[in-house]
C-alpha cells in the first residue's frame, strides 16, 4: 500500500478497519505493534509501522452537539470535504479549513495540519475534545484543559487512536477568493508580512524557480 502521491510504499503487514468502537478497543489490545493510517496524505513514514495500521475511516459516521452548543463531535475518519457539507447543513462553519477536502479530520490534528492565515490558529486550535482508544483497548475522554491536553492533540499518534473528536464552530459565513498571479521574489521579500496578512486566509504557491510566486490567494 502507497501513500496519497504513490512515492512511499508503507511497511505494515495488514490494514484492519473496524466497524466500531468495541471492535477497534479489541484490535488494540491484540495487537503488539499498531499505528492509525489516515487519508495517507503524507510524504514520509510517520504513520508507518513493522506492525498493522487501523483506519477509523469506517467507525458510525454520527455527528453529537458539544456540551455547548458552538461545538460538535465528529468521526475522527471523516474528511474535510464531508465535514464542512455536514457543518453548512446545520448552518455551522469551522475558522479554518485545511487546504485539501480530501485529508481526514483526525490525521490533520495529529500532525498538525495549518491551514493558512496570520490570524488563524492551525486546524488543531479548534479541538475541544478527544475520545481516544489507548495501547490496552481502554477509552480516554479528554477535554480541553484537562492535563496534557495539548500534547494529545498533536500527538503524531503516539498517545492512541483517536477515534471522535468535538470542534469548536461559529455560525457559517460567506467567503470571497482573489488569485494575484506572478509576484515576483522582490515583492514577496519586501513585504512578506503585509502580503501574509492582508487577508483572512493567505497562501502562496511557488516551484521556486525565479519567477516567485506563481499564484497568490487571498
Amino acid at each position: 500500500m502507497k501513500n496519497w502521491a504513490g512515492n512511499l510504499t508503507y511497511g505494515a503487514s495488514a490494514l484492519l478497519e473496524p466497524t466500531s468502537v468495541e471492535e477497534l478497543k479489541e484490535i488494540v489490545a491484540a495487537a503488539p505493534r499498531i499505528r492509525a493510517l489516515g487519508s495517507r496524505h503524507s510524504f514520509n513514514q510517520i504513520a508507518d509501522i513493522d506492525g498493522v495500521h487501523v483506519s477509523v475511516a469506517r467507525l458510525p459516521q454520527s455527528f453529537t452537539v458539544g456540551e455547548t452548543p458552538d461545538e460538535l463531535t465528529v468521526p475522527a475518519g471523516l474528511r474535510y470535504g464531508e465535514l464542512v457539507s455536514e457543518l453548512d447543513r446545520r448552518g455551522l462553519a469551522l475558522h479554518n479549513l485545511a487546504s485539501l477536502p480530501h485529508i481526514s479530520v483526525g490525521g490533520s490534528i495529529a500532525t498538525g495540519t495549518h491551514g493558512s492565515g496570520d490570524r488563524n490558529g492551525s486546524l488543531s486550535s479548534a479541538v475541544n475534545g478527544l475520545q481516544i482508544v489507548l495501547a490496552d483497548g481502554s477509552l480516554m475522554n479528554i477535554r480541553r484543559g484537562d492535563d496534557g491536553f495539548e500534547g494529545m492533540v498533536v500527538s503524531l499518534g503516539s498517545i492512541g487512536v483517536v477515534t471522535y473528536v468535538t470542534l469548536g464552530v461559529h455560525p457559517t459565513y460567506a467567503v470571497r477568493q482573489d488569485v494575484f498571479e506572478n509576484l515576483p521574489w522582490s515583492t514577496i521579500h519586501e513585504h512578506f508580512d503585509e502580503i501574509t496578512s492582508s487577508a483572512y486566509s493567505v497562501s502562496l504557491f511557488t516551484d521556486w524557480g525565479d519567477r516567485g510566486a506563481s499564484s497568490v490567494w487571498l
